[in-house]
């Protein structure tokens, strides 16, 4: 196994591909757009599948306001109105959803990474990126982000992100990743995923949460004409769940792997597009606005950090 990572433009960006010549498993990352994931290809057999689905060119990546791939911290999907109360102080955050209603998906997300690592070994290869987050009135709490992307031998690619709290009070803190994936040429309604839930989260009109309820599926089902845009509560045995999306067709299956546990990705969006050309399968530390409801929420003391692991891989 030979792994390289090049550094190479995409228009005026510049990205890092990590690649392993054998399989040609590989991945790029664009530092300057909040430290995506533009690319991931991965191999079963004699087919190499492109994973996600991203704006295909520079400018429509850097315009996307559907954060395809995008890393959502400190708080991900919305907080009603961008107000919320954390150790009895009331903060507000910039309405910056379509529409300025909500708060939506962070602070990090556009925003330029600096590189921090690039390591190659004979097993795996690994790029680490990092933001500075610095103290604002809606969010005043200084957080050094980094996550750390690796493929392995195995054609496992791994996101292990981590947050360390640089300032002087307890800060609030949530991750999410929100990847847009494909598995081949086919469309949502010819695969099957499964869920490692038996709770669903129920939504208000303004998608936020007002409760939860029973999940019934159990096992894989059909995205046949199934429209989702839920949250779930993970639950599992051991430290990990895992999600997968299934193509009978092609037999194949990717796999997402979500560390779980105390401060981990407990919950779980999963979100059909109208395009039926992909799904969103989004793991998260925390519940919906939970800056203000607490549901999973990581308080970060001063000189502490969280972190966490996603883990991917098609069999």
């Amino acid at each position: 196994m030979l792994f390289e990572i090049t550094k190479q433009q995409f228009g005026d960006l510049t990205e890092y591909v990590v690649q392993e010549a054998s399989t040609g498993n590989r991945f790029s990352v664009v530092p300057e757009l909040g430290g995506l994931v533009r690319q991931l290809s991965l191999r079963k057999d004699v087919t190499l599948y492109s994973l996600l689905k991203t704006p295909p060119t520079p400018q429509k990546l850097a315009e996307d306001s559907q954060s395809a791939s995008e890393l959502l911290f400190p708080f991900a999907s919305r907080i009603p109105d961008g107000s919320y109360t954390f150790l009895g102080k009331s903060y507000q955050l910039e309405r910056n959803e379509k529409g300025g209603k909500n708060a939506i998906h962070g602070l990090v997300r556009k925003n330029k990474f600096t590189l921090q690592e690039q390591s190659i070994k004979s097993d795996c290869a690994a790029i680490r990126l990092a933001y500075a987050i610095t103290p604002t009135p809606g969010y005043p709490f200084e957080i050094k982000f980094e996550v750390t992307y690796s493929l392995d031998q195995q054609g496992i690619f791994r996101l292990h992100y981590e947050a360390y709290n640089q300032g002087t009070n307890a800060a609030p803190a949530m991750f999410g990743w929100h990847p847009y994936f494909d598995l081949g040429n086919e469309e949502v309604d010819a695969w099957k995923i499964r869920i490692p839930s038996q709770t669903i989260v129920t939504f208000d009109g303004n998608m936020i949460p007002t409760g939860t309820a029973p999940y019934h599926h159990q096992g894989p089902f059909s995205l046949f004409r199934k429209e989702l845009d839920n949250c779930f509560i993970v639950e599992a045995d051991g430290h990990s769940a895992v999600t997968e999306l299934i193509s009978e067709n092609q037999d194949v299956t990717l796999q997402i792997r979500q560390e779980i546990g105390d401060g981990k990705f407990n919950y779980l969006v999963i979100y059909t597009p109208p395009a039926r050309d992909c799904v969103a399968i989004e793991p998260l530390t925390a519940n919906v606005n939970a800056f203000n409801n607490g549901e999973g929420l990581n308080l970060v003391s001063p000189g502490k950090s969280v972190s966490g692991i996603i883990e991917l891989k098609l069999y």
